[in-house]
């Protein structure tokens, strides 16, 4: 691969390549990637998040063996690939809905994102506006950043920002709700995310989440999940009081689809190591983590394998994986019961040997190891040795070399691994994020379900 990106649910893709597939609606039968909605009013484009960690590892490699790197594909040569991949009739309507250039689309984009700024400005500039008028212009705005890439970026300016913020504090739900789903639309532009954190709009958002209206909750989450793929935003999403909320609500009660982007807001807050310490010391997070992980394992074997459940249990223990990447995160873990349940976790079929799940668990155990006479006494206590030694004999590369490691660390051999030995992909360990450094940089939860679209539902991924 030349530029690999990862896209929700986790899965890496060359870019062209699912660039391709999300222009020609199709989603190949053996990818996870729902994209055969990608062409309709109410979906997103999709999120790419560069993944660094398996395109430094490929660069490595090239290198190490003197080969020249890969070249980035180009997209007709992309679509063609697809194309070939694609059932016959799926190709002749893919030919058919395929977007020509449009020369005259961006100027007329731009007049209208000025005239609809202005439009939903007079509504909320307006001293002693009243509800309705509020509610029209926020349900404006979410339908104009709903459709078009351009108006969403004319629409980020510093004054609607502003006016939006209000809007979020609402008690009215129709105002919420709509203004929520805006935000969301907004922010799935890359260049828009630094924008809406820096307005100011996480503390409104925080305080949806704490108590807004039950479709407004959902789209706050949705909004922190997008707001903290940027690396920028994350400390200040921390700091800002997101991560309590958060947890409640992956805990909670709220449907799939609310818990999962609040999941996946939690994973990508956890890559920054300061939030891995907020996480570590929120009271009865580890606790809840571990909870949410073992009740979706068993709703999981009750449903014989519901997707749904497996995608919230993979969540928890990436969260737990990355917590495992530093001192805090250690220690409340090992407070928290970690150990036993990780290897509960393993004997119970829920991470299945050869499966990602697996390799977050035994990512877990690694990070507590680390230097820790505690986890000795825990782990033995526990079982580990058992459970890893068939991994240690057996397993593929990356779990074989954590779980040898873990079990070196059990014996009292090499407490702390070397500072020349590589990590994960060819990078070397460090205590940072032990699940970022290529486990989950490259492969997140299976997609939920893509029946929820439309403009009146609660859709947390485009609005």
């Amino acid at each position: 691969m030349a530029d690999p990106v990862v896209a929700p649910p986790g899965q890496t893709f060359e870019r062209a390549c699912i660039q391709a597939c999300a222009a020609l609606a199709f989603s190949p039968p053996t990818v996870a990637v729902d994209l055969s909605e990608s062409h309709s009013c109410s979906s997103a484009p999709l999120v790419l998040v560069p993944n660094v960690a398996l395109r430094n590892a490929i660069l490595n490699w090239c290198d190490r063996l003197a080969l020249p790197h890969p070249a980035p594909m180009s997209p007709d040569t992309a679509h063609d690939i697809v194309r070939r991949l694609m059932p016959q009739d799926r190709q002749r309507s893919s030919l058919a809905q395929r977007p020509q250039p449009q020369v005259q689309q961006q100027p007329s984009s731009r007049q209208r994102g000025d005239a609809l700024e202005e439009e939903i400005m007079a509504a909320l500039g307006t001293e002693g506006a009243t509800t309705a008028e509020q509610a029209s212009a926020m349900a404006l705005l979410r339908q104009a950043t709903r459709e078009n890439r351009e108006v969403r970026r004319q629409l980020c300016t510093p004054r609607l920002l502003a006016a939006l913020r209000p809007m979020l504090l609402s008690a009215d739900a129709d105002v919420q709700v709509n203004a929520a789903a805006a935000v969301v639309n907004l922010s799935l532009e890359p260049e828009n995310k630094v924008r809406i954190v820096r307005s100011g709009a996480v503390s409104p958002l925080v305080d949806v989440l704490r108590g807004g209206h039950t479709e407004a909750r959902d789209h706050a989450a949705g909004a922190m999940y997008s707001l903290a793929v940027e690396d920028e935003n994350r400390a200040a999403i921390g700091v800002l009081g997101a991560i309590p909320p958060l947890l409640e609500l992956f805990a909670g009660a709220a449907a799939h689809r609310a818990r999962r982007e609040a999941g996946m807001a939690l994973y990508h807050i956890s890559l920054s190591g300061m939030n891995r310490s907020k996480i570590a010391r929120a009271p009865g997070a580890v606790r809840t983590l571990l909870a949410v992980a073992a009740t979706e394992a068993r709703r999981n074997r009750a449903s014989d394998g519901d997707a749904d459940a497996a995608a919230l249990r993979r969540l928890a223990a990436m969260i737990l994986a990355n917590l495992a990447g530093c001192p805090d995160g250690r220690a409340a873990l090992m407070d928290g019961g970690a150990v036993a349940a990780v290897v509960r976790l393993m004997r119970s079929g829920s991470a299945a040997p050869g499966s990602m799940e697996e390799e977050y668990c035994i990512s877990t155990l690694y990070g507590m190891s680390r230097g820790s006479m505690r986890f000795r006494g825990l782990a033995r206590a526990a079982g580990v040795e058992a459970a890893l030694q068939a991994v240690a004999e057996g397993g593929g590369g990356v779990r074989r070399d954590l779980a040898r490691r873990t079990l070196r660390a059990m014996r009292g051999e090499d407490d702390e691994a070397p500072a020349t030995d590589s990590g994960l992909l060819g990078r070397q360990w460090d205590d940072g994020s032990v699940v970022s450094e290529g486990l989950v940089s490259i492969r997140r939860p299976p997609p939920h379900r893509s029946n929820h679209a439309g403009p009146s539902g609660s859709n947390t991924t485009q609005f």
